[in-house]
């Protein structure tokens, strides 16, 4: 098969020579323990989706089907991982082989756009993560139904909780497979080490603050050190408390995160947004943010290079979340903000099968293998070992001698993009129980009443975009203390309600308490 690369720069089409997908192939086997799966011998034919029917003996005859995959940088060894995933694929008579297509995260918009419309050369399986959304994808036309797929993959549908999966269901379709994640966020203030000792709170590192003490915290941390940010983001759902529903313009929520509440509400207008404004307008006169926020980078690469002490980070616990940031240059010391909550947004991403797919049964075999098959899911986040990776006696996974994030051949970096992270093993940190603790979070996690309610904001899609606007003109400098909050605010309500938000509000009330009885 042809190998390819997507340009960096250039808005392309990729040149796939093995596009679509054939008609072949096998059924996988079920899991030994939940997350792992071996693949087993053929299955038999499933009308509307179902295993694939008459594999050939000819592996050079199988369907290819194409994948995503996350590219921070240009991965130079995609030909090695793909060779090698397909070796195996061929040892396990899977009836499917793979071609790795690289998606770049920071072009992500225009060259998906463009794969999932072009007929000719189709991308067959692909996440809505930084994308899309799942209501996007559907009313776009991008992705197909799996439910008829359930029965002949039942195994891997299990492993999801119930109200997991229906996070990508729209009126109970159920259009994605979700991540394996632990499904729910734990918020902290992350302070660089050296920074928290100089200022005798380091012994402090995973206890439970206050909103009121982490702004003194920030405080202290500028008047220390003036040439420094304090915070990068404050874009923080978690932080301030809100279940969105998965939109991000907050057109609607839910407060609490969820929690313990049903009704719908404007946050624009509550007392709870108008405090946060507040304190953001305090943070700003500190000092406490970034020079000119509304023009900068708000990412944790301002932490990484120095630019900011601290920042807001999520993960399922505290040790998680360090062994997440373990390559910055940085020790760090953290702050418990929130408890361990799910909502719908705590689901980051979602797989589907394109509308352009040639071979939906053969691409859901492959979906399959990279949800139930450790070697499949392994080899697609890790690369080869013995190449990208070896495995220490602790059973974590180390890059080469002399090779860093910055310069390895193969993305390894982002094991939560894939639908299976916890087939994979830990990457570079001490913490062997990254992903075993990660199966476990959601048995001790708050879930928001809204888990896998999925609004349909086609009967006020004008209310939506008018609102949207209304939005992307008011919030970030509300967010940001950049403006007189009473003042501001009034005019931001002002026309959010000339452009229907109460008619927006009204509509997820409605639809969510149709959700409740339904269940």
């Amino acid at each position: 098969m042809k190998k390819k690369a997507i340009a960096w720069v250039l808005t392309a089409v990729i040149a796939l020579s093995c596009c679509g997908c054939g008609s072949t192939g096998d059924n996988a086997g079920a899991a030994s323990d939940g997350t792992q799966a071996a693949a087993t011998e053929a299955g038999g034919a499933a009308e509307n989706g179902g295993a694939l029917t008459e594999v050939s003996s000819d592996p050079s005859e199988w369907p290819v089907v194409s994948i995503q995959v996350p590219a921070l940088t240009d991965l130079p060894d995609e030909p090695i991982v793909e060779d090698a995933l397909n070796e195996y694929l061929v040892s396990i008579n899977a009836g499917v082989k793979a071609n790795l297509v690289q998606s770049s995260f920071g072009d992500l918009a225009n060259q998906l756009t463009l794969m999932l419309s072009d007929n000719q050369n189709p991308l067959d399986l692909f996440c809505w993560r930084f994308y899309s959304t799942l209501d996007g994808c559907v009313k776009n036309e991008q992705c197909i139904p799996l439910d008829g797929y359930m029965e002949e993959y039942s195994d891997m549908w299990a492993i999801f909780p119930e109200n997991v999966l229906k996070t990508q269901q729209i009126g109970g379709v159920q259009y994605a497979v979700p991540s394996v994640d632990s499904y729910g966020t734990y918020e902290v203030y992350n302070l660089q080490k050296d920074i928290a000792e100089e200022l005798g709170i380091a012994d402090r590192d995973g206890e439970r603050i206050t909103k009121e003490e982490m702004t003194q915290i920030m405080k202290n941390v500028v008047e220390k050190h003036p040439e420094m940010a304090a915070m990068i983001n404050t874009n923080d759902e978690p932080f301030i408390g809100i279940d969105t529903f998965g939109n991000s313009n907050w057109l609607g929520v839910l407060l609490n995160r969820g929690v313990g509440t049903t009704e719908v509400v404007n946050l624009y207008e509550t007392q709870e947004w108008r405090d946060y404004c507040y304190m953001m307008k305090d943070w700003a006169d500190a000092g406490i943010f970034i020079d000119d926020p509304l023009n900068n980078e708000l990412t944790i690469s301002q932490y990484n290079n120095g630019i900011a002490a601290g920042c807001f980070l999520g993960g399922y616990s505290a040790d998680y979340i360090k062994a997440l940031i373990a390559y910055s240059p940085y020790e760090s010391v953290q702050f418990q903000l929130t408890d361990l909550v799910g909502t719908s947004s705590s689901v980051l991403g979602g797989w589907m099968i394109s509308t352009v797919c040639k071979n939906p049964d053969a691409a859901m075999k492959m979906l399959y293998l990279m949800t139930m098959d450790e070697n499949v899911a392994r080899i697609m986040i890790l690369g080869v070992e013995g190449v990208h990776y070896t495995v220490d006696e602790k059973g974590i996974a180390r890059r080469p001698e002399g090779v860093t994030q910055a310069t390895s051949t193969w993305n390894q970096d982002c094991p939560w993009f894939y639908p299976n992270q916890c087939l994979s093993i830990p990457l570079e940190t001490e913490m062997t129980t990254y992903y075993t603790d990660m199966l476990d979070a959601p048995n001790h996690a708050q879930f928001s009443e809204a888990m896998g309610f999925v609004f349909d904001s086609t009967p006020v899609y004008d209310q939506m975009a008018a609102c949207t606007t209304v939005v992307a003109q008011y919030r970030d400098a509300l967010l940001y203390g950049l403006v007189d909050v009473d003042s501001y605010l009034e005019k931001f309500n002002e026309e959010l309600k000339a452009a229907g938000i109460d008619d927006i509000i009204a509509a997820e009330q409605e639809q969510f308490d149709a959700w409740r009885a339904a269940q």
